[in-house]
């Protein structure tokens, strides 16, 4: 009974404030100063509303500087007063104040010691907004969640600049999980005279991150992607040389044979990648293909290495 008694209450308050707001012009909700209090004593409205308190009864004002009880600063967002006036049955405007700067505020009666007696009131002001941080439409200045904000899609920041590429391949980094597979080169095991270099690949449309390497030399003085532990004159090759050029390549590999041959090109994992009839000379473009350990083989069975990177 006594809850609803109080929405009754409340109910009446509200419908009194529309009826009667012509006594405080401009005002979106009214306080009533009665007796000992202020009714209602605690509101939570949005930025912007214009709060009117009207005294129907007694000698009232609305101090939100000092307590006047404790003597100390309300430090109210926004300090506001009205001086003190006698009311009537039919209600005086003391004063409107429209609070446009979000947080609480603080404030009592002074006359006669009426604070001390529970004569005192707040004001909330909430601003509705995204709260998150990390959203893209975050408002700093927000006290209520309004359940709004964006965020931006995976990989990318709210600008849609790519954030995301483990590969640099240019392409940006879409999936949120990926199946991870792990390649090893063993290239000291292959060679000796070669290093491990690691690189991660990304496949980003089956959302596949691949720790992928190949085998580079360690020592390689003139640069021709042979090891100088492997470096064999053209003589000693004889009717077997087989010149390939750039090694390391990224992009046109050139291949001279001395006797002409047929060829096949196979990738660390043993798959024939690509093959000619029998050239003397071939060119073949890698530029697409994966960076890693490559092996040519002539039809006479002879191996010859290198690398794309």
């Amino acid at each position: 009974m006594k809850e609803l008694l109080f929405l009754l209450g409340f109910v009446a308050i509200s419908v009194m404030g529309l009826a009667q707001n012509e006594i405080c012009p401009g005002a979106d909700v009214l306080v009533s100063a009665a007796g000992m209090a202020y009714s209602p004593q605690d509101l939570v409205v949005d930025a912007g509303t214009v709060v009117g308190w009207v005294n129907y009864d007694g000698y009232h004002d609305v101090n939100g500087v000092v307590n006047s009880i404790t003597l100390m600063p309300f430090d109210n967002p926004e300090s506001f007063s009205f001086e003190a006036l006698n009311g009537t049955e039919e209600g005086v405007c003391i004063g409107t104040f429209a609070f446009t700067v979000p947080g609480v505020y603080l404030y009592d009666c002074t006359s006669y010691g009426h604070a001390s007696s529970g004569m005192v009131g707040s004001v909330t002001i909430h601003i509705s907004g995204c709260m998150d941080p990390l959203a893209c439409n975050y408002d700093s200045s927000a006290t209520e969640d309004n359940a709004t904000c964006t965020y931006p899609d995976m990989g990318y920041d709210c600008e849609g600049n790519c954030i995301i590429d483990l590969d640099e391949d240019g392409i940006c980094d879409t999936c949120e999980e990926y199946d991870y597979i792990v390649v090893d080169c063993d290239c000291s095991y292959i060679d000796p005279a070669t290093q491990t270099v690691f690189f991660t690949n990304v496949d980003e449309v089956d959302c596949i991150s691949i720790e992928d390497c190949f085998c580079e030399c360690i020592n390689d003085a003139d640069g021709d992607g042979i090891c100088d532990e492997n470096e064999t004159s053209v003589s000693e090759l004889g009717s077997a040389t087989v010149l390939i050029f750039p090694n390391p390549v990224a992009s046109h590999l050139k291949i001279t044979l001395e006797l002409a041959s047929s060829l096949q090109v196979f990738d660390a994992g043993g798959k024939v990648v690509a093959e000619t009839g029998v050239v003397s000379n071939w060119v073949v473009d890698v530029s697409a293909w994966k960076k890693g350990f490559y092996t040519i083989k002539t039809k006479a069975g002879e191996t010859h290495k290198f690398i794309v990177e």
